[in-house]
């Protein structure tokens, strides 16, 4: 079960609008790898992503499978807050329906996202895709170790990143991974049995 999903879906979306409105125009791909490594980034300096999203090994690097299948007609889970319009062949943007609202966010959340804004938002998505797929890389990792051997036909797995793995050496950082996700499952079920 996607916890950032179900837990921080309001943050995602926001974060989103964000980016929308800072990198115009977001195409879809690359809305997809910024959100992975503002993700990567987080937990590089805190132990903890921001949206806690599950990112899958995709042949064009990580992908949250909750926001990719949002850009398909009546399955858009940011509705609220997004929309997608098909500009040209096989391009999507992202459109902001909503002003972004940094409510949910830490001042430490925000310094994060604007850093890697800087970084990566003038990027197009194939060098984006590049950087999710330098040696090295939690991409690179996961995908070597599942043997993992991408076609026309199969550009897709089920593998998961295990964003832990960039904070292995640090046990301060591990800990806080661990409790947040601990706080968040608990949070989950408190929101399942409430309903």
């Amino acid at each position: 079960m996607n916890i950032g999903m179900n837990v921080n879906k309001e943050l995602i979306g926001n974060l989103i609008v964000l980016l929308a409105e800072r990198c115009k125009p977001l195409y879809h791909t690359k809305l997809l790898k910024l959100l992975y490594l503002i993700d990567e980034e987080s937990v590089k300096r805190s132990g903890c992503p921001i949206t806690w999203l599950d990112y899958k090994v995709w042949q064009l690097g990580p992908v949250a499978e909750d926001v990719y299948f949002s850009k398909f007609e009546g399955t858009n889970k940011f509705a609220e807050f997004i929309s997608f319009e098909a500009v040209g062949e096989n391009r999507i943007v992202i459109r902001p329906k909503v002003v972004f609202d940094d409510g949910e966010f830490s001042d430490y959340d925000l310094e994060i996202i604007e850093e890697v804004v800087k970084i990566y938002g003038c990027k197009n998505s194939k060098a984006l895709v590049e950087v999710t797929h330098t040696n090295g890389s939690l991409w690179c990792r996961a995908k070597e170790k599942a043997k993992l051997h991408f076609s026309e036909e199969n550009k897709t797995s089920d593998v998961l990143i295990d964003l832990q793995k960039l904070v292995d050496n640090d046990n301060d950082k591990k800990c806080c991974y661990k409790e947040m996700k601990e706080n968040l499952q608990l949070k989950l079920m408190l929101l399942c049995h409430s309903k």
